[in-house]
This record gives C-alpha cells, structure tokens and sequence, in this order.
C-alpha cells in the first residue's frame, strides 16, 4: 500500500511537470485519495503490528504449534523435526554417550513455556568424536516423543553445545508414574510457579533471570541405570524449530510418584509440541549396553 501511495504522488508530480499546476479537478481529488490510501496503510500496519505481537504458545489458536510457520518460524515446516514417534525403529550397534556429568547449582526459571534449570557449568557428554557441554535442562508435561505410541506424564530434555556452539545434541528421558524420586527434590523444591523476571535484549526477546536457589543437583542421579538408547537427526521443539540437533532418546524412562508429577503439572501442562513425520530419517536404537 506504500508502494500505492508512493506510485500516485508520482503520477501527479508527473501531471504536475507537464501543466505547470494540478487540474482543479485532480487538486479536489488529491486529498480525498491521499486519505484513502492513508487510511488503507494505517490498517495493514496495525494488522501486522498485531500479528507480530501474537506469541507462540501449545494452546489452541493463533499462537498453536499449527501455526508457528505463519508467526515467522519458517524451520517449524522443516522435514527433520521433533517430536517424533519412536517406533520401528533399525537395531544398530550406536556409539555411546560417555556421562561427565557432576553436581551443579539449581539456577531456575519459568520462561512460560517450560521450568528449566540454567546456567549449568562442568558437566558434559561425549559421543563419537564430539564433546558437548551441558547448558540447561527443562521439562514437558505429558512428554514430547512417544515410545511406541505411548506418551509419559513427563520428559526431561538435557540440551549440549559444542565449545564453539556449532553442533547441539539433546538427551531426552522419559518419566513414568512409579516410585518417589529424590534426585529431583532439589529442583522440585524450588519450581516457579510465576513467569521469571527478565530482560529485554537489542531485537526486544525476553532474557530471562534465572534464580539462583543455592540447592545443589546431582546430575548423573537424573538418568535411567540403563542407557540404551534411540538415535535420530532433529530439531529443538519449540521456535525457532532449529535443525540439525542430535537426538539421543533414552529407552527406559527413570519414575517419579505421582506426587511428585501433580506437584510440576500445577505449574506447568500440555506444554507438548505434537508429534512430526519421521519423513525419509532413520531411526535407530542402540543394539548393545
């Protein structure tokens, strides 16, 4: 609609260049279309200032993981993206993870979409030829993947970078009704029920502020004893959608009481992006301890 407005003026500069004036009959138009094309500017800008101001969310609407592409995150529409279905899966001899996982400080946070513990230092995995550094863990309630079908009250998901931040790769691991589970308690005892204080950066994203509890985690406690696992190329679950993440998928989930899962899904629920198309990726699981 700029461009409409810009082209009239230019036809009327033209009109004008020729006759020396405007006709009288063009200079009685020109305001009336000047304000029409104003008025028609004004509402596209206000409709896409709105549309801009829509936030992603898993709730049913504008913001709906069906929409995430129309909100600008084009990678959403990706054929590499998770969650998937674990199933027929290919048995293959994987390379393991090596844990070097230690303790770490509980720095929470709400961000409105999950409770993630932040800011994590000294803890790593290596797979293959590739060390990638802990940098946070959250949660999704019920989980994300599927095992074979079935979806679990919850699923953790701890997220790796390289040093260099140019490879990611991500641990999820399933959690089953069962058992009480204090290795979660330090995390469970300080789970926010508010959205975090933030900060604005330079392009206005919100930079949330973890809070730091002073509780200490022991990291290697938060897995399952055995480790076999589902491997496949991927992407983060929520926007921006980015590709190319490794996915590790444990098998067997760890427990928590049921408890324990009422006391996190008061928080925080149905913060599950649905299942993708495995599209032409293999799936693996790993064939050997």
């Amino acid at each position: 609609m700029k461009k409409l407005l810009g082209a009239t003026m230019i036809v009327l500069l033209v009109l004008v260049g020729c006759s020396g004036s405007l006709p009288e009959s063009v200079s009685e138009v020109l305001p009336t279309l000047e304000s029409a094309v104003g008025e028609v500017v004004s509402t596209q800008e206000h409709a896409e200032a709105e549309s801009h101001a829509v936030h992603w969310s898993y709730e049913e609407g504008a913001g709906s993981p069906e929409n995430w592409v129309e909100l600008g995150y084009e990678q959403c529409a990706g054929r590499t993206q998770s969650p998937i279905d674990l199933t027929n899966a290919a048995m293959s001899d994987l390379d393991n993870i090596r844990f070097a996982y230690g303790e770490a400080v509980v720095k929470i946070l709400n961000n409105g979409h999950t409770i993630q513990v932040d800011k994590i230092e000294d803890s790593q995995i290596i797979i293959g030829d590739d060390t990638y550094f802990l940098k946070q863990f959250h949660f999704h309630a019920p989980s994300e993947h599927k095992l074979n079908g079935e979806q679990f009250p919850l699923e953790m998901h701890l997220v790796h970078k390289t040093a260099d931040e140019s490879k990611a790769a991500v641990v999820g691991v399933f959690i089953a009704n069962g058992a009480e589970n204090h290795a979660f308690a330090p995390v469970w005892a300080y789970l926010p029920e508010e959205e975090s204080a933030y900060e604005l950066d330079a392009d206005g994203n919100k930079v949330y502020i973890p809070e730091d509890t002073g509780a200490v985690v022991s990291l290697a406690a938060l897995l399952p004893a055995e480790q076999l696992l589902y491997r496949y190329d991927g992407s983060l679950t929520t926007p921006p959608c980015t590709p190319n993440i490794l996915w590790s998928v444990m098998q067997t989930p760890v427990e928590m009481s049921a408890g324990q899962i009422a006391e996190f899904t008061r928080v925080m629920v149905g913060n599950n992006r649905p299942v993708q198309d495995l599209n032409a990726r293999d799936l693996q699981l790993d064939a050997t301890p």
